[in-house]
């Protein structure tokens, strides 16, 4: 009788709801289609089950190695390698440090496009060596983390449920990220700053702002700073919920990178931005800031804007000329459908 295959699942944000958090979960489910058993680094398995739900992933049987969230932080190499040794398989959700792994096959995702961390030292170089391989989320993150660390990392993109739109559509905007003032902020301020100047133009028009809740105190600021315009907060909605926002929505606005400069922070620009291929993925034309990985989604200039009244002027243009002068991006529903995810992460194993 054969012995079931190990996998472990090891990242510092199981308890927020995030690309990062959705990517790892994603990994996840695959290596569980394909007969691991799943063992998240983590203490509480109701974060994980409440990420899963909220995120429309399947997860049936997933246990806890809870010794391994405390060596997350620990610095501790030669204790994570031992606690690490008895899995088949383990993905690691890098913070901008390489671990020392010493599972059977070591597979580390950088999420974020990390630089200036001292990626080439000797310590790391020496890590590297029980790295099986590195994945990426997008060509962005990819350019800057081979030269940081000096690697050739592959990537793989997030899968995206591309349904299409499957309603009619309304008079509404959406946006879709996490609500938070710090890294990777995505920039709710300034969208809202665009709708009220424009609201008074766009007669029954509304914008959403949907998304998980990192700072109640930043969701009553950006309320506060809404003010009685059209503009609805969508906090913490389940997966099915939020598929409906994206169906009904005519337009999707993506903010995140405003005001950054790219080559001092590109961490503070979109990595990827799932959210996006989603939204054309159900119909919604995007309107998108020009940074991170955002371009390798939106290849179409015209969709572009680099400040708030090109926004503005963006979107009274394609609403009062009833969207003829554009069309929905075409996405490359190979490269971003979860069957190409599940041969990507199962070419790795």
């Amino acid at each position: 009788m054969s012995q079931t295959k190990k996998a472990l699942i090891v990242s510092p944000y199981l308890d927020h709801l995030g690309g990062g958090e959705r990517y790892m979960l994603s990994v996840a489910s695959v290596l569980e289609t394909l007969g691991y058993q799943i063992s998240f680094g983590w203490d509480n398995l109701s974060d994980i089950t409440h990420l899963a739900q909220m995120l429309g992933i399947s997860l049936h049987a997933p246990i806890l190695a809870p010794a391994i969230r405390k060596l997350y932080r620990n610095h501790n190499p030669l204790a994570m390698f031992q606690a690490t040794h008895p899995y088949d398989v383990v993905v690691y959700l890098s913070d901008g440090s390489i671990p020392l792994l010493g599972g059977k096959k070591n597979i580390i995702h950088m999420q974020v496009p990390f630089h200036n961390v001292g990626g080439k030292s000797l310590k790391n170089q020496l890590k590297k060596l029980f790295i099986h391989r590195v994945i990426v989320n997008s060509q962005f993150t990819k350019k800057i983390v081979d030269h940081e660390y000096g690697l050739n990392s592959l990537v793989v993109y997030p899968p995206v449920d591309i349904t299409g739109p499957s309603m009619a559509k309304t008079k509404t905007i959406l946006s879709v990220g996490r609500f938070e003032p710090s890294l990777n902020t995505k920039k709710h301020d300034i969208m809202i700053q665009a709708f009220k100047q424009i609201t008074q133009e766009l007669p029954g028009w509304k914008l959403v702002l949907a998304g998980a809740s990192a700072s109640d105190s930043w969701v009553s600021q950006l309320k506060k700073t809404a003010g009685n315009v059209p503009i609805e907060f969508a906090i913490n909605i389940s997966h099915d919920e939020l598929n409906q926002l994206y169906k009904k929505s005519r337009l999707y606005w993506h903010a995140a990178g405003y005001g950054v400069d790219p080559k001092k922070n590109p961490e503070l620009t979109e990595h990827f931005g799932i959210t996006t291929a989603e939204a054309i993925g159900n119909g919604c034309i995007p309107l998108i800031y020009p940074a991170g990985g955002q371009t390798e989604i939106v290849t179409d200039d015209s969709l572009y804007w680099t400040s708030i009244d090109e926004l503005c002027q963006k979107t009274l243009h394609l609403v009062q000329n009833d969207f003829y002068t554009v069309s929905v991006p075409e996405l490359s529903i190979v490269r971003y459908s979860p069957i190409e995810f599940q041969k990507a992460i199962q070419s790795l194993l």
